[in-house]
């Protein structure tokens, strides 16, 4: 099908904890992705879908596990649609299967409607594949506009490191049998990174919401055995700024019940007022306050706080948590010897918490006064330079999104590698041999 070969048509997602991000169209890799949606999911309560049944649909971000996703669509379609339990472009919807919500419809649900909100991901792994389904059908029906039962679009799946293989075959399954996708592939988040940043080599330092991760990556190959993680990411900063602005009593006795709301800290940590200490500030511009608007009001927020908020990034108050510095060693020396050296020189910060300030300069200070000279006992050809690479200037677009690179890594991966049938999956592969094909193909 000519169609599978055009730019135009080749759709992006990349799956995040906490946020996913999605395109259509990588004939200008300068464009930023088009849908930004918070990976999580409200259940609607029966009685609420009950009722739903019998009004017009009052909000377009709903979406059942069965629901149709074209209008009009006629019997004889569904039949020619692949099987699982049954057709995602399926014009009856299951009465007992629940109803979800996400994106703007989920932020402004009245509470007493939903059963529960969940997230799609914890730790970068599926919490439930139902919702993860209805996920990626809301993003491609909704956000993107796309009609599945009439398809033309192949798709890249950006994932999280460490995946196991059943949840390639289920993802490669909801696909082909809930998308209608006529051609899809499925990369590394880390390698991708690698790929925005224009480079094959280096260790990339993932900053995400639920886990910091630092994959080594070696000639395009991600180095599996020698991933390091750790869980104290964005969200453990978010809950340690509000721990400090509790804290704060002259804070506190702004808000009506003098509790400091988690979304409260979450906008905060968002703003780009924290930042990673270089040198100790003196003690009375500790005691300074910023100025910080939210909902209408303005609060005035300790510089201290927001200094200290980051710093359990780099030095976690868990004993059975490692420092970052320590955290990106582990990962280089568990690769061979000889590689050593081009990891350090070429080190990628991608991620949501990466956006920091100093965070770079801070990292890299620590790297080269403990780190670093301890690796030269190994060899000769250990460094004890360290190189930190970003976005090429030349994708004028990506300025100020170096956190993003990831996503611009998949789109130029997409533009070869969705039009070379050596790279993908297609769905006469995927009938000829199930969802295991998906380990036979690679980029």
């Amino acid at each position: 099908m000519v169609s599978l070969q055009r730019e135009e048509n080749f759709v992006i997602i990349e799956l995040g904890s906490h946020t996913t991000k999605a395109m259509q169209d990588v004939s200008d890799v300068n464009k930023l992705p088009t849908v930004h949606i918070r990976s999580r999911a409200g259940i609607v309560k029966q009685e609420e879908t009950d009722n739903a049944e019998h009004a017009p649909e009052a909000n377009g971000d709903s979406m059942s596990i069965d629901e149709t996703n074209t209008e009009g669509q006629a019997a004889a379609e569904q039949t020619n649609a692949t099987s699982r339990d049954k057709p995602a472009d399926s014009s009856d919807q299951d009465s007992a299967g629940p109803n979800y919500v996400f994106g703007s419809a989920l932020d402004s649900a009245d509470g007493d409607t939903l059963e529960a909100v969940v997230d799609v991901f914890k730790n970068g792994f599926v919490n439930d594949w139902d919702v993860l389904s209805a996920f990626l059908r809301h993003i491609v029906t909704k956000e993107l506009g796309l009609h599945i039962i009439r398809n033309t679009s192949g798709f890249l799946f950006s994932i999280p490191a460490l995946w196991p293989k059943t949840d390639l075959e289920n993802l490669t399954q909801i696909a082909f049998e809930d998308l209608n996708a006529p051609s899809i592939m499925v990369v590394e988040q880390s390698l991708m990174a690698a790929y925005g940043n224009n480079g094959l080599t280096g260790t990339v330092i993932d900053m995400g919401h639920d886990t910091v991760t630092i994959t080594p990556i070696v000639d395009s190959a991600v180095q599996t055995h020698s991933i390091a993680q750790s869980t104290v990411a964005g969200a453990v900063v978010t809950r340690h700024l509000q721990q400090l602005l509790q804290a704060d009593d002259e804070l506190c006795a702004q808000f009506t019940d003098k509790q400091v709301p988690l979304v409260f800290a979450e906008a905060l940590k968002e703003s780009g007022k924290c930042r990673l200490q270089l040198l100790p500030d003196r003690a009375n511009d500790a005691e300074e306050r910023q100025e910080f608007e939210y909902d209408g009001k303005t609060y005035k927020i300790k510089q201290e706080t927001l200094l200290q908020a980051p710093e359990i990034m780099m030095q976690p108050t868990q004993e059975a948590q490692m420092p970052l510095a320590a955290l990106v060693r582990q990962a280089v020396l568990g690769c061979d010897l000889d590689k050593r050296a081009a990891l350090w020189e070429n080190i990628h910060i991608v991620g949501g918490s990466s956006r920091f300030g100093d965070l770079q300069e801070r990292l890299q200070m620590e790297l080269e006064s403990t780190v670093l000279p301890a690796s030269n006992i190994f060899a000769l050809s250990q460094t004890r330079d360290t190189q930190f690479h970003s976005i090429p200037e030349y994708f004028i677009g990506w300025g100020g999104y170096g956190h993003w690179a990831a996503f611009l890594g998949a789109c130029l991966a997409a533009k070869v590698a969705l039009a070379d049938g050596r790279h993908f999956v297609s769905r006469s592969d995927y009938n000829d041999s199930g969802p295991s094909i998906i380990h036979t193909k690679a980029f």
